[in-house]
């Protein structure tokens, strides 16, 4: 989790775009930055999680190959 937060910050931060003159009331402009952080932050726990579900994969297939594999050593 903190890894997706880290990250979720990271793009938050290098993606803004620069808002200059707001045609919307403060509010709005708050509520549109904490969707883009909140979408950032979906979207590396997102990352993270089907990572870390790849890795878990291809570790059980490993662990599965090896016990089809003929066990040669005495």
């Amino acid at each position: 989790m903190l890894l997706a937060l880290g990250l979720g910050l990271y793009w938050f931060v290098e993606h803004q775009e620069a808002i200059e003159e707001p045609a919307a009331p403060m509010w709005g402009t708050m509520i549109v930055v904490g969707s883009r952080l909140l979408a950032a932050l979906v979207g590396a726990w997102l990352v993270v999680s089907a990572t870390q579900l790849g890795v878990a994969a291809v570790r059980l297939a490993l662990a599965h190959l090896r016990t089809l594999w003929p066990q040669t050593g005495r």
